[in-house]
């Protein structure tokens, strides 16, 4: 019984514990009982200490039942269920009175003792009849047929106690008869079915029809009930009325009259016994209701209340009250207002509204609700409004860390790239003020050698810093953001003249330049501005504004830093240099793009050995651009893989020609550093061969110097993979980087080229003319070849030839020229 007790659901656990102390009151009786008989062999005395735990199971019982009663009855049935208890307990006390207690009064008792206990023990059975008849009673819902079989078990086992006990009393006090050992096993029995009742589970019909005509079954009977035991008790009123010879025509008349009513009430009761039923149902899907909408009220998360039409709190669920921390009692009566800061916007009431109020707490902090209020009608009549508060104050405060997550800058504090455009679509795009507002982009000139000497967290101190000085040197509209790296940006809002504007960014030009103390260092970190001004309404796009800014930014860095250029002043040059910019990719792919081919000769045969291929633009506007006005361009717009990658394949195509055509020609092709170091380099040279079909031996690939020594593990590695297709490999513009001779024997190169820059200054007792000198020996010593870059003098040619430089290309020779000159020069 105590296993089940914990089994079952909470709300029931006492009533199984009480019926389990029940059942061991009687157990610890039995065992003293037994213990007098079988081990004393005595008589056991009466009364004796068995008596007092035989009366504490009724008394047990009892409070078992009556808190099951005060858990399942409710306030609607109350009055039903205490006057069918009532009826039908009066005739079970009129019975006992008359057939067990009444006699008693004529039996001799030695003590006051044995008066009261055998007083005690009728009254013991009318309590276990009390509990039989409740469970009888108790249970009109679903409970009953959930759980059938326990409460089946139960009432038999009640049942069979108040028998046995019935017939005890009444053999020992009225009939004297001795056969009452006979009844002892009933005892037990009814023991052991309310026992066994705790470890019982009913399944659930699964036919509806059933149930239904079950639960009709059941309630017709507990309406019939009462009235059939009147029957019964008048019955025998009369029977022994009959054989006392006490019956007279008064009590005839009335008995007669009674029976009437109570068959006209049962013949009442069979005719609206489908109305009793509806009602039954009516009233059980009320109470459903009610304990559903109770459930939702009581036990939601969320502040729930009820309002009248002024306002006033009628109702408040336990959330609310832990919410204002003041119970609901308190709570009724007083204004919503009084605890938030709500202030009605809409002028219907009967409308439901949504809203967020600060909540205004007396013992701490206040807190964020988001309430949702809904009417209350009834008849369509608006009679109040219900209300549920959301506590959202983490909900917000989460919001705004994701916020500043996502759009502010974690170490300076300012806003990112993110928000800052965001802000500036708005103000150029969406927002057509006539304001004129200034962009700055800010670049720290020296910030990497910040970091490379005094370490990265010297670095994040400046940054910090310079934000700093940003935010203070701008007025309260304007903006401050770290586009990431050492680049910031400003916009300076509400410029009134061109004057004003580079007044006002000269500031904070000079407030950079300031020096900075961090951690006893004194550091110096200069700042390159690049500005442009935009009138809002003039329809200037975003991107448009970015690049000019950016533009901007890199003419100033590229003049030495430490200065301010406006786009406006180099607008023209600036405006070239996007042009060139947006229209490359277009040149790519319309075929724009020429390959150029500048002889290389052997001088000892003076015979073409090769070709270099240099890039040209031929514009069909602008005329023929050179290298330099957009290789440089190409780089910084992130567009030097494809353009590489387009000189390959072209270089690759005019080889297999030549090759086919018979000319035994070494074409050399440029390789740029992020093209060399790009991940996919190799794999898209194989691509090339097996596309272009050409042999690996007739490319050269000029890697400049600087490329080389960017990383030079992973550089000789390319190089070997390189070497192992098949291609040669030159380092172009040599001595001009910074490359350690100890490392250029690692390399697996095959020509050094001298660049154009000594050859220039090839006269003798000059420094060319050492270096050229230098880079020769040193190439016969690695077993290299060497290439002269930019011969145009005789003079030259003559100086090369002394110092025995093998290959020589330049103007004297030819200068770069359209492929289908070159068979000519063979």
């Amino acid at each position: 019984m105590l296993v089940r007790a914990q089994q079952e659901p909470q709300k029931e656990d006492r009533f199984f514990l009480y019926l389990a102390l029940g059942t061991g009151s009687y157990l610890i009786a039995e065992a003293i009982w037994l213990y007098y008989e079988n081990i004393l062999q005595v008589e056991v005395p009466f009364p004796g200490v068995s008596d007092i735990f035989y009366v504490l199971q009724s008394v047990f019982f009892l409070v078992a039942f009556v808190h099951l009663i005060h858990r399942h009855v409710t306030k609607n049935r109350l009055l039903s269920f205490i006057f069918d208890i009532a009826i039908v307990m009066t005739v079970a006390v009129t019975y006992s009175w008359y057939f067990l207690i009444r006699p008693l009064f004529d039996t001799p008792f030695a003590s006051n003792a044995e008066v009261m206990l055998a007083f005690a023990y009728p009254l013991c059975d009318i309590v276990l009849l009390f509990c039989m008849i409740s469970i009888y009673y108790l249970f009109e819902k679903k409970e009953w047929y959930e759980r059938r079989r326990l409460f089946q078990f139960l009432f038999a086992g009640l049942l069979l106690q108040v028998g046995a006990d019935t017939l005890f009393v009444y053999m020992t006090t009225v009939s004297g008869d001795n056969a009452i050992r006979l009844i002892d096993p009933l005892f037990i029995l009814g023991l052991l079915m309310v026992g066994v009742s705790g470890h019982i589970v009913s399944p659930v019909d699964s036919k509806e029809d059933r149930q239904s005509k079950q639960r009709i079954k059941v309630q017709v009977g507990k309406l019939f009930l009462p009235y059939l035991l009147v029957i019964l008790l008048f019955l025998t009123m009369a029977f022994y009325a009959r054989r006392d010879e006490a019956l007279n025509g008064l009590m005839i008349g009335c008995a007669v009259t009674i029976l009437l009513i109570l068959v006209r009430q049962i013949l009442m009761i069979l005719s609206h016994q489908e109305l009793i039923q509806e009602i039954h149902e009516k009233a059980d899907e009320l109470e459903v209701s009610e304990e559903r909408y109770k459930s939702l009220f009581t036990y939601h998360p969320d502040a729930v209340y009820s309002l009248d039409l002024k306002g006033r709190i009628e109702s408040a669920n336990p959330s609310f009250e832990k919410l204002t921390e003041q119970h609901a009692e308190e709570l009724v009566g007083k204004t919503y207002r009084q605890f938030t800061t709500w202030q009605q916007t809409s002028t219907d009431k009967a409308t439901a509204q949504q809203f967020e109020t600060v909540f205004q707490k007396s013992g701490g902090p206040d807190v964020l609700l988001n309430v949702t209020n809904i009417p209350i009608r009834v008849r369509d009549r608006f009679v109040g409004m219900y209300g549920i508060g959301q506590d959202i104050t983490t909900i917000r405060e989460n919001e705004l860390k994701i916020r500043r997550l996502a759009y502010y800058d974690h170490l300076t504090g300012a806003i990112n790239r993110t928000y800052f455009e965001e802000v500036l679509h708005h103000l150029i795009e969406t927002e057509q003020a006539d304001e004129t507002i200034v962009l700055c982009f800010i670049d720290l000139d020296d910030f990497k050698l910040v970091n490379d000497s005094f370490g990265h967290h010297v670095g994040d101190q400046l940054l910090i810093q310079v934000a700093k000085r940003l935010q203070e040197a701008v007025e309260p509209d304007d903006l401050v953001a770290r586009q990431g790296g050492d680049e910031f940006t400003v916009i300076l809002r509400n410029v009134t003249s061109d004057d004003q504007a580079r007044c006002r960014t000269a500031r904070l030009l000079d407030d950079l330049k300031r020096t900075y103390a961090i951690e006893g260092i004194e550091l110096i970190s200069n700042p390159s501005i690049g500005a442009v001004s935009c009138r809002r309404t003039a329809g200037k796009h975003v991107v448009t504004l970015l690049k000019q800014a950016d533009l901007a930014m890199y003419q100033a860095k590229s003049g030495g830093g430490k200065s301010i250029i406006f786009f406006e002043d180099i607008a023209e040059k600036a405006s070239y240099r996007l042009r060139l910019e947006s229209e490359l990719p277009i040149a790519i792919e319309t075929n724009q793009l020429i390959l150029h081919y500048q002889p290389q000769v052997d001088t000892v045969t003076y015979k073409m050995v090769g070709v270099e291929g240099l890039i040209r633009w031929n514009h069909p506007e602008l005329g023929m651009i050179t290298p330099n006005d957009f290789i440089p361009m190409a780089e910084e717009a992130g567009m030097i893989i494809r353009l590489g990658e387009w000189v390959l394949r072209e270089g690759f195509l005019q080889a297999k020609q030549w090759q086919d055509d018979g000319l035994n020609l070494k074409v050399g092709l440029n390789v740029s550093m992020q093209q060399f170091h790009h991940p996919t380099f190799v794999l898209t040279l194989i691509r090339l061969v097996e596309e272009t079909k050409v042999d690996p031996t007739r490319i050269d690939l000029e890697i400049t110097e600087v490329s080389a020594v960017e990383d030079i593990e992973e550089t000789v590695l390319t190089m070997n993979r390189l070497k192992d297709l098949g291609f040669t490999i030159s380092i172009d513009d040599f001595g001009t980087g910074y490359s350690s001779l100890s490392r250029l024997a690692d390399f697996p190169i095959d020509t050094l080229k001298i660049p154009r820059e000594f050859v220039e200054k090839i006269q003798p007792a000059t420094t060319g003319y050492s270096m050229i000198s230098s880079i020769i020996h040193l190439a016969k010593s690695l077993h290299l070849e060497v290439i002269a870059e930019g011969v145009e003098t005789l003079e030259q040619v003559n100086v090369l030839n002394r110092l025995e430089c093998s290959r020589m290309q330049g103007y004297y020779f030819g200068r770069p020229m359209p492929a289908e000159q070159i068979p000519a020069l063979y």
